[in-house]
This record gives C-alpha cells, sequence and structure tokens, in this order.
C-alpha cells in the first residue's frame, strides 16, 4: 500500500456519471444534468435525461420505458462503483423527454 490520498472532484465525479448514464440512456452526454449528494456517507445521484426511443408506431421490439430506466440505473450504479470505487446511495433517475429516432429501413 502506498501512503497518501486519491481525491476525486465533485465535477469529475459529475461528468463520469453523465458519461455513463449518457451511454446507458443512447444520448449524448450534453444532454445529461447529473447532481451528487452525500446520503449519510454515501454517493447520492440524480440523472436527468431524455431517452432515446424509436417512434410510437414503430414495428421494431422494444422494452417498456420503465424497464429501460431501472437498467439504466443499475448500469451507473455499477459502473460508478467500479470507476470512482465509492460505495453508492440512491441512484434517481428522471427522464426529460423522449428523443424520438426514426426506424432505419433495411434494403
Amino acid at each position: 500500500m502506498i501512503p497518501g490520498r486519491v481525491a476525486i472532484s465533485s465535477r469529475a465525479l459529475e461528468r463520469t456519471v453523465a458519461a455513463i448514464a449518457a451511454g446507458a440512456l443512447r444520448v449524448p452526454p450534453s444532454t445529461v444534468r447529473v447532481t451528487l449528494a452525500d446520503e449519510a456517507g454515501l454517493l447520492g445521484v440524480s440523472v436527468t435525461a431524455p431517452l432515446r426511443t424509436t417512434a410510437l408506431r414503430s414495428t421494431a421490439p422494444a422494452d417498456g420505458i420503465v424497464t429501460r430506466v431501472q437498467a439504466a440505473r443499475r448500469g451507473i450504479r455499477a459502473e460508478l462503483t467500479e470507476l470512482a470505487g465509492r460505495e453508492i446511495g440512491r441512484v434517481n433517475v428522471t427522464i426529460s423527454r423522449a428523443d424520438i429516432r426514426e426506424e432505419k429501413r433495411v434494403r
């Protein structure tokens, strides 16, 4: 073990969470807002972002919104724990809007 400590700034953690959430929700990181809080020694995470989806009348199979957001929350928690080495408390994800993408036709 090497003496000393490693500190990660709040801004660095926010950007890390934004990148992780963007990947999980398939949206650009610039569209993701992150708030971090101390929750009795645990890192509390709140994410607000759009959710990329296909048109409502799409023929493409898709998981429900709640299922996708729950999967994103689990992914954010797991990846942040691994990358930051911090104990994570609550992970709240708020979907701000739908980012609707048209299906690509295969020729």
